[in-house]
C-alpha cells in the first residue's frame, strides 16, 4: 500500500471517527435542544480575512426563543460566504438557550460521504 492511499484511509478513520461523535452528541441531545433561526452579529476569523484557503468564520449570534432574545455565549462556524447580519439556522440548548449547538444529520452524512469517497479511491488506487 503506497503513502496517497494510506493517507486516503486516514483521512477515512478521521472523517468516520468526527461522524461518531457527531451522531453520539446528537443521539445525547435528542429533546434536549430546540431549533431556531438566528441573525450573525460577530464574525471572526483564525487568519487574516484575504486567506481564502486554510481560514473559517467563526459566527456569535442574536436570536429569540419564547420571546426573549439571546447572544450566544459560544461561537459556530459558518459559511465562508456568511456576513454579518445574514440569517442562520442555530440548534440551542433548551435548558440553556444562551447556548448553541453545531451538530446536525447533514455534518454525519457529509463526513460519512468524505470517508467513503476516500476509501474508495484509496481501493481503486485512483490516486
Amino acid at each position: 500500500m503506497g503513502k496517497d492511499a494510506t493517507l486516503l484511509y486516514v483521512i477515512a478513520a478521521v472523517a468516520v471517527c468526527f461522524a461518531l461523535v457527531n451522531a453520539l452528541l446528537l443521539l445525547l441531545k435528542r429533546g434536549k435542544t430546540g431549533q431556531t433561526i438566528g441573525t450573525i452579529s460577530s464574525i471572526k476569523m483564525p487568519n487574516a480575512e484575504m486567506e481564502k484557503a486554510h481560514n473559517s468564520k467563526w459566527a456569535e449570534l442574536t436570536y429569540t426563543v419564547d420571546g426573549k432574545t439571546y447572544r450566544s455565549k459560544n461561537r459556530i462556524q459558518v459559511s465562508m460566504t456568511s456576513q454579518i447580519g445574514d440569517s442562520v439556522t442555530v440548534r440551542y440548548d433548551v435548558k440553556y438557550p444562551e447556548k448553541l449547538y453545531s451538530f446536525s444529520a447533514s455534518r454525519i452524512i457529509a463526513s460519512l460521504l468524505v470517508a467513503g469517497i476516500c476509501v474508495l479511491a484509496a481501493f481503486f488506487k485512483l490516486v
